[in-house]
């Protein structure tokens, strides 16, 4: 079995249920989240910084310090630790991290599809032709280009990525199943024209006949 560096993190979004209050008596100010499992979260952002400190008080409740800087709570997101395989979706930044990890079978498989969806054609000399070029997309998504456009554009992409690798790994020998992609497709798609931002959630299943899903913010 082959090992890869994590350069491509991915992590559970845990669904936030509701805030009921603030936490009484704490400074600086705190709130108080109620989720599904907390146990295993490691980070949480509140308007998109991330919260100085947090508290996990059981699996369903945790206290959560604000950002000093925040006046109104817009939005919430509490990440896990783990990568999920489900139905709902996993976020992805690019980072090695303080400490390094090495991936294999599905998430190796993954992080792959990742770097060679956002990888625009021409830029590697050694394949000038991989790459399904959805970071060259990203500067045009705000370019008054209207939602089907988009969509079809991001899809597009998707598939030229499925159909580089599928061919890349038919001669390669002793390669995983779990590691072989079977095919990816784009299952959600919001656009948030206010922010020109385009959220992606993408179901990739391999030869081993496991799933993943991603959230892609572009």
């Amino acid at each position: 079995m082959s090992y890869q560096l994590e350069v491509v993190r991915f992590r559970d979004l845990v669904e936030v249920l509701s805030i009921p209050r603030f936490v009484p008596g704490v400074t600086p100010p705190a709130i108080e989240i109620k989720g599904e499992d907390f146990r295993s979260v490691e980070r949480i952002s509140i308007n998109d910084q991330n919260a100085p400190d947090f508290i996990v008080i059981n699996q369903k409740t945790i206290y959560v310090q604000i950002p000093s800087s925040i006046e109104r709570i817009q939005n919430i997101e509490v990440l896990s630790s783990k990568f999920t395989r489900s139905t709902k979706a996993s976020k992805l930044s690019y980072e090695v991290g303080p400490k390094t990890r090495k991936v294999d079978g599905i998430l190796k498989l993954m992080q792959l599809f990742i770097k060679w969806l956002l990888q625009t054609p021409g830029s590697d000399i050694f394949n000038p032709e991989r790459g399904g070029g959805l970071l060259a997309l990203i500067g045009s998504m705000g370019t008054g280009k209207g939602v089907d456009s988009v969509i079809g554009a991001v899809s597009r992409s998707v598939e030229t990525t499925v159909s580089q690798m599928r061919s890349s790994q038919i001669n390669v020998v002793g390669l995983p199943l779990s590691e072989q992609l079977l095919a990816a497709a784009v299952t959600d798609f919001d656009i948030f024209e206010r922010q020109m931002e385009v959220r992606v959630k993408i179901l990739l299943s391999s030869m081993a006949g496991e799933e993943a899903v991603t959230a892609l913010e572009l």
